[in-house]
Parts: C-alpha cells; sequence; structure tokens
C-alpha cells in the first residue's frame, strides 16, 4: 500500500562554519547524511501539531533529520520551547512520524516523568484507560471519550515492547495524521539512535496500515468510565451481558425445581 506523504518543508538550512563543523557532523547526521535524509541544524516553530508544539512558545528544533521515504516519513530531532505552566524552558527530544490515516487525540505519558511532565501540559478531558500487561505502570493513556477501542488496537503488548525497547523514556502521542514521540534531551547524537527511530517508524507504520480501524468511521459514543478510569465497551459489554442473561436462565430453572 502506498502512503502518502505530504512533509512539513524545511527552511533553508544555514551552512555551518569551520568552527562548528565537528559539532554538527556527529554519528546522528554522519548516518542520516550516508541514508540520503534532509538535515537541518535549526528549525524556529516547526508547524507540527503536537503537545510540544502548539503549546509552547519560542519554539525550536535543531539537529533536524527528514526521512520523506514513502514506506518511513519521519522528523526527529532536539527541541527547546517555552512553556508558560512549566516556567520556563523545557529541552528534549522529539519523532514526528506521518500517518496514512487521521486518528484521535490519544497520549500516553511515560512514567519516568518525561517532557510532557516537564512542560507541566495536562490531559484536558481526556480519560484514563488502562493498558495490557506490566505497561500499564510504565504509563498513563489518556483516550477521548468513545475511540477506546481504537486507542486498544493500536497500542498492543507488541507495539509497546517496541516502545520501551527503542525509546524508553518517551510520551507517546496520536494527532491527526501524526504520531510523536518526546524523548528526554540529547537522545538523538549518534548512528544506533537513528537506527532505532526507524525501526519504531516502520513499525507503527505497519500497525497503522494493517488494521481496518471500522471505528473511525463511526460517530464515537461515551461508554460507562469506572472510578478507577478502566473502560468496558464492544466485545466486552456484549460478553457480559451474555453472561447475566445464562445466569438468569439458570436461577429460574433451579428455583423452579425447589419448589
Amino acid at each position: 500500500m502506498s502512503i502518502p506523504v505530504r512533509p512539513v518543508p524545511f527552511p533553508d538550512a544555514p551552512i555551518a562554519d569551520a568552527g562548528t563543523q565537528a559539532i554538527v557532523e556527529n554519528g546522528w547526521r554522519k548516518a542520516a547524511r550516508a541514508r540520503g535524509y534532509d538535515l537541518v541544524d535549526r528549525w524556529e516553530n516547526p508547524p507540527f501539531p503536537g503537545l510540544l508544539f502548539r503549546n509552547g512558545t519560542s519554539v525550536v528544533a535543531t539537529d533536524v533529520v527528514q526521512s520523506t521515504a514513502g514506506a518511513n516519513p519521519f522528523t526527529a530531532g532536539s527541541l527547546t520551547a517555552e512553556y508558560v505552566a512549566a516556567g520556563g524552558d523545557v529541552h528534549a527530544s522529539f519523532v514526528a512520524i506521518r500517518l496514512p490515516r487521521s486518528m484521535p487525540n490519544i497520549v500516553l505519558v511515560n512514567a519516568r516523568r518525561g517532557a510532557l511532565h516537564q512542560a507541566n501540559i495536562g490531559m484536558g478531558s481526556r480519560q484514563m484507560m488502562r493498558l495490557e500487561g506490566s505497561y500499564d505502570s510504565a504509563f498513563t493513556l489518556y483516550c477521548p471519550i468513545g475511540h477506546e477501542r481504537i486507542a486498544a488496537d493500536i497500542f498492543t503488548p507488541d507495539l509497546m515492547q517496541v516502545f520501551m525497547d527503542s525509546l524508553p523514556g518517551g510520551d507517546i502521542e496520536l494527532f491527526d495524521e501524526w504520531m510523536f514521540v518526546y524523548e528526554e534531551e540529547g537522545r538523538f547524537t549518534s548512528a544506533d539512535a537513528l537506527n532505532r527511530v526507524e525501526r519504531v517508524g516502520l513499525r507503527v507504520q505497519d500497525e497503522i496500515v494493517r488494521r481496518d480501524f471500522a471505528s473511525l468511521h463511526e460517530d464515537p459514543v461515551p461508554e460507562q468510565t469506572s472510578s478507577t478510569g478502566a473502560t468496558m465497551g464492544g466485545p466486552q459489554f456484549a460478553v457480559v451481558l451474555a453472561f447475566c442473561a445464562v445466569a438468569a436462565t439458570l436461577v429460574g430453572v433451579w428455583g423452579f425445581g425447589a419448589y
């Protein structure tokens, strides 16, 4: 399947002088250049829609690498911005992965108190959901009401393990046609870091492309939420109804026999 790519255009990249050349050409940039990726030293106010971009002021991305390959379009680099709620600047690394379809605004906040915690960005009206397995202790998942099934379909244990192995300190956000990973400052300086970004991007594309996501074409229906934030809906609810019906029938039979 061909993935439509509409990369955010880079500004004209400044030419590094001899005094900074050794710093600019780190392993991260050398690997990107060898693979034919686009590079830029400094990018002011990049027009990405993610939380760290749209909530900050004086946003500057540096040491940025962009892949426009049809199978794995992404932009990654370092980020500095000012956040009123944080009382100052926040420094982070980021990956912006272009998706083949629009998604609801789902956010996974890392328990290690990463970039979103540092920027003190709230989750608004999103509800909390539980992740499968041990990932519930590593992340808190925030999902718009009515889109729980999509969140569960995307953030499977297999995909969560890819994030844990490749970008373990990252917060993750879905927004429209983008997935963002917000990592700790200074994470992207080596060829190995670029390998990990590529690995995550390819796996995300695979998860999004091969799933139907039929519920994306339906109007979101609010589902009951318990006091702990766990949700129940769709097939789970149907199983509960069937169990209750069988239980009621058995009670009726036992009650009849008692007389």
